[in-house]
């Protein structure tokens, strides 16, 4: 299959933000303890050099650390340590007449606003550039919505082509034979054959709009089930042996006698496409099995088959809209199984797919919903339960 989703690697956010260097992936209390060792460092060299040395910007270096980690309120602290390690070493290094002199503490307050205006001025650069890691990403986020649309939108065109396609074709090449009746001189049984084509392949139009129209209806929320109760052991039976994609295909129907109170109609869609789907992406002969199981909130319908099975990679995806496995051999636009769990969520269940007993598909549905049982015959439960039935 191939991806419709944008699958390149996408940078991490804290990939992106984090700082590289000695200060990256440290704690809070980390980066606190060692920006004070690199004041505690600045502040005994600048008292070793004296009065005659300043070695206030080695004071910057702790400080736009401390700032560019933590941010302006650890920044605003870490100027303010800084200023008084500043004024300490000052007036320790100096004479002892010059505890009482002005100059050390006018330095002070320079340097405390030199501090300052570097600390605000980091971490607007900071601010700055986180938002433009946001716009960034949000330019990114467009950009693989807008990739995904298109992917989704060539997918649905390429589909929907190939489906009203063949259709159109049969109805346009029967619609010429009839007219050429005259000339042909077809038979009442040529004739009727024209005919069914027409009206399958007409069917098989409806059938496709009728998908596409759910599916928008579910996401705009305007679809919801009619329930009532609903023999889904008979509606089975009578979908597999409606199902043109399983003529190849021994099926059975194992279902126990209860009414369950679900939407028929979406019942009836869940069960034949799941059947579709097994056809499709199964070899002639391939054995499918219908079991559909009593629950004390309402019924499991599992649909299982021998065949290949589903790769653990499109486990996940298989019921997003427009996904197709490489195995597909029938074509359809992708958007079945995608209303199977559609359908299965608007009654309250969930649908989901899963390795069978043979190393086929599993795909296992439950539709909550009261559940009524119902007396069956003798003889017909003892024909029932066993058949194969090859449509």
């Amino acid at each position: 299959m191939e991806p419709t989703i944008d699958q390149r690697p996408v940078l991490d956010r804290r990939v992106l933000r984090s700082t590289k260097g000695f200060f990256e992936g440290k704690s809070t209390l980390s980066v606190a303890v060692l920006g004070l060792a690199f004041i505690a460092v600045a502040s005994v060299l600048d008292y070793l050099t004296g009065l005659q040395l300043s070695l206030s910007l080695l004071y910057l270096m702790p400080i736009g650390l401390v700032t560019w980690n933590l941010g302006r309120r650890w920044g605003a602290v870490a100027v303010v340590v800084s200023t008084i390690a500043g004024l300490v070493s000052d007036v320790l290094s100096a004479p002892a007449t010059a505890v009482t002199d002005p100059v050390p503490y006018w330095n002070g307050i320079v340097r405390f606003a030199v501090f300052l205006a570097a600390a605000m001025l980091l971490d607007t650069l900071r601010s700055i550039i986180d938002a433009q890691w946001d716009l960034v990403e949000q330019e990114a986020g467009r950009s693989s919505d807008l990739r995904e649309l298109n992917d989704v939108k060539d997918t649905l065109l390429h589909a929907v082509s190939h489906d009203l396609k063949g259709p159109l074709a049969g109805i346009l090449g029967a619609m010429q034979t009839i007219r050429r009746d005259d000339e042909l001189h077809l038979t009442d049984e040529e004739r009727e054959a024209l005919h069914q084509v027409i009206e399958h392949s007409g069917r098989k139009m409806n059938r496709l709009i009728d998908d596409l129209l759910d599916l928008d209806r579910i996401d705009r929320g305007k679809l919801q089930p009619r329930r009532k109760p609903t023999d889904v052991g008979a509606l089975a039976r009578r979908v597999a042996a409606d199902t043109e994609q399983l003529v190849d295909h021994p099926v059975r129907v194992r279902a126990d006698a209860v009414l369950a109170d679900v939407d028929p109609g979406k019942v009836e869609r869940v069960i034949e496409n799941l059947l579709v789907n097994a056809g499709r992406h199964t070899p002639a002969g391939t054995a499918v099995l219908v079991d559909i199981t009593a629950r004390p909130n309402g019924i499991g319908l599992i649909v299982e088959d021998d065949g290949p099975g589903v790769p653990d990679e499109l486990k996940l995806v298989l019921f997003e809209p427009f996904r197709q496995a490489e195995t597909s051999s029938g074509g359809g636009m992708g958007i079945g199984l995608s209303l199977v769990q559609r359908f299965a969520e608007l009654h309250g269940g969930s649908a989901h797919v899963e390795d069978g007993t043979t190393g086929g598909a599993r795909f296992v549905v439950s539709l909550p919903g009261e559940v009524t049982p119902i007396a069956v015959p003798v003889d017909e439960a003892e024909t029932a339960e066993p058949q194969l039935h090859a449509v």
